[in-house]
């Protein structure tokens, strides 16, 4: 109630801390930081116009929670911890991509880097498919233009490599099955295997050539399937599964298990 009778004093002590927490000033954002174990830190925010529990991890690792003002608190808790698996193999993810590239291999070329005295710059020796980066004494393997300079050259790489094989192998499955598409291409594509568009126009991420060859079938197939039937329904999963011997649903869960390495 909101006047007249007395309540008992610790029920309505715990009620106006909830209510200070949940429903102050609707200008502002009300945030509050707490320490999970194996988890760390989750940043909670209660922010208007906010509709649901959304959970985010950011690209360094950090956990935020936004919640609707009129959600309890102990609710939005609840869910984080619901989900503490997968917060956990997310923040795993973030841990692998943070680490340096020293190496890197893809289907078809290898890439090394050399500490070297006698380079000043960063230079790259190409012998057939095997890259050699050098770089400076003086220059970390961790400094951040090194880095983006390794991301970059293994982009490139793999897309050369997706461009060489991926529209000769979705020519050659398409005509395997019957079917027929408008155009490939390929994409520097993070979230996203692959994609149909309603013209049937096919997009496919570079980053397909580092899962096996039956994976990338697998996508290929999967998009195929989507120039017959525009959704993810039960006929759209009994075509793929047919075309996949019965294993589309397990080859849907080993692709989740493949990251973009960065």
């Amino acid at each position: 109630m909101l006047a007249g009778k007395k309540q008992n004093r610790t029920k309505g002590n715990m009620l106006t801390n909830s209510l200070a927490f949940g429903l102050s000033s609707f200008n502002m954002s009300i945030k509050k930081k707490i320490q999970y174990p194996n988890i760390g830190t989750v940043n909670y925010t209660y922010k208007k116009g906010c509709k649901r529990i959304t959970l985010r991890i950011k690209k360094e690792g950090s956990i935020h929670v936004t919640i609707p003002y009129l959600v309890k608190f102990s609710q939005a808790e609840g869910f984080v911890l619901s989900k503490k698996d997968w917060i956990i193999s997310k923040l795993n993810e973030v841990n692998q991509k943070q680490q340096p590239i020293t190496s890197f291999r893809t289907k078809f070329s290898s890439i090394k880097t050399v500490q070297s005295n006698s380079v000043s710059k960063v230079s790259v020796v190409r012998n057939n498919n095997n890259y050699t980066v050098y770089y400076p004494s003086t220059l970390s393997i961790n400094d951040d233009n090194l880095q983006s300079f390794l991301k970059k050259l293994t982009t490139e790489i793999l897309r050369k490599e997706a461009k060489n094989y991926l529209p000769k192998r979705i020519d050659y499955i398409a005509k395997r099955y019957n079917f027929s598409y408008n155009k490939v291409t390929i994409r520097n594509s993070k979230t996203r295997w692959g994609s149909c568009s309603g013209k049937n126009n096919i997009s496919l991420s570079l980053w397909l050539m580092l899962v096996p060859y039956h994976l990338i079938d697998y996508v290929i197939l999967h998009e195929l399937c989507h120039t017959k039937v525009k959704n993810h329904g039960k006929d759209f999963w009994q075509l793929l599964d047919m075309l996949c011997d019965g294993n589309a649903r397990i080859y849907s869960k080993e692709l989740k298990g493949y990251q973009i390495p960065f």
